[in-house]
């Protein structure tokens, strides 16, 4: 009788267990775990850059959009800064070659609206950052030292970043007054693997160490819980700070490709040359908040053939992500994307430069529809 009772129980034992595993979630194993790349397709809405005397862009550097969708495009060439409507149309242009007040050189470097709604130009060439307001008016320029990359305004306090090949390099300083630096902090990234002891071993390291200084290399972005998120164009790789420089978090992309650089240094008698390998200018294209404060990554694969969205928490933990073929340049035709030129808004238009050998640099408008 005592074995009839435990067949019985072990019976009704393995029938609720079964129920219970059907009404609780699988466990998944490691491979299942592996987020799933979503499809994602852009259809085209504007194109500027053409012989038009508006849109005869030269050394198209950098460009910003405010919430409007009004576009402000730095026509680094020109030594001006042209707007344009949301629907593409020209509306008025600011700035000219000069040393004066307001005044740009022909190499400005980028152009960002920050949280006061104002325009920031960082010229690295004139060694000074011009304020204007959406009009177009000089408001004031700080002075700098060194070669910056971007620009964030955090709690009245300025936080400015850079990359210079040198151990020990902080690549976030913090100015109060956009004249003074009041303070650096930051881990130091290498784009490419063991680029530094490379670089130490040339007669002349120095020009070396400012390759990536003059251009988009580095990004910044605040989040509302007063945090900063530092990235590179190379490699994938997102660092969380708060206003004080301490690290909160840092990781890097889990993708499936090498995100590092690849160059190689050319040594002759007379020389040294440095040059990449066949390649994006640029992994890491765009780093922003979109408006449900979640981190929106759009980034390229060495192929440069698919583009990724990678949506991010403000934890830095990956939610989702979204794959397309590239259609906005042809790399046969040796066209590529702006280092760092790209922008994605909180109505899901993609916002890039195009620069190519036959035509007038480019700025490209697409919708992004989600399947």
């Amino acid at each position: 009788m005592t074995k009839k009772i435990q067949c019985v129980f072990f019976i009704i034992l393995v029938i609720f267990c079964g129920y219970a595993l059907a009404e609780a979630s699988p466990i998944l194993s490691l491979p299942d775990t592996k987020i799933l790349e979503k499809p994602i397709r852009a259809e085209l809405v504007l194109k500027l850059g053409s012989d038009k005397a508006d849109e005869d862009f030269y050394k198209l550097r950098s460009f910003t959009v405010d919430k409007n969708g009004q576009i402000y495009i730095l026509d680094a060439g020109n030594s001006r800064i042209q707007c344009f409507s949301k629907e593409g149309k020209f509306l008025f242009s600011f700035g000219r070659q000069g040393q004066g007040p307001g005044e740009l050189s022909n190499n400005a470097t980028k152009i960002k609206i920050l949280s006061d709604g104002n325009i920031y130009v960082i010229d690295n060439r004139q060694r000074r950052i011009n304020v204007y307001n959406l009009e177009g008016k000089f408001l004031f320029s700080g002075k700098t030292s060194v070669y910056y990359n971007d620009i964030v305004l955090l709690n009245n306090t300025y936080y400015l970043s850079s990359l210079f090949l040198e151990e020990n390099h902080k690549p976030i300083h913090i100015s109060r007054t956009l004249g003074k630096i009041d303070g650096a902090f930051g881990i130091f990234v290498e784009p490419a693997v063991n680029l530094l002891q490379r670089i130490s071993r040339l007669a002349n390291p120095y020009p070396w160490r400012m390759y990536y200084a003059d251009s988009s290399t580095t990004k910044l972005v605040v989040t509302n819980k007063n945090e900063i998120i530092f990235s590179q164009v190379f490699p994938y790789r997102l660092i969380k700070y708060d206003a004080k420089g301490q690290v909160l978090k840092d990781i890097m992309g889990d993708v499936d490709f090498d995100t590092y650089h690849h160059v190689k240094f050319t040594v002759t008698k007379d020389s040294v040359a440095i040059s990449s390998s066949p390649g994006p200018p640029g992994i890491i294209l765009d780093v922003s908040i979109n408006r449900d404060n979640l981190v929106v990554v759009f980034y390229l694969n060495p192929d440069q053939d698919f583009f990724y969205i990678d949506i991010y928490d403000l934890d830095l933990n990956l939610i989702s992500r979204y794959k397309m073929p590239n259609i906005i340049v042809d790399v046969k035709k040796e066209e590529h994307i702006g280092v760092g030129d790209v922008v994605i808004d909180n109505d899901n238009n993609l916002y890039a430069t195009v620069i190519s050998k036959e035509n007038y640099p480019q700025l490209v408008k697409y919708k992004l529809i989600f399947d």
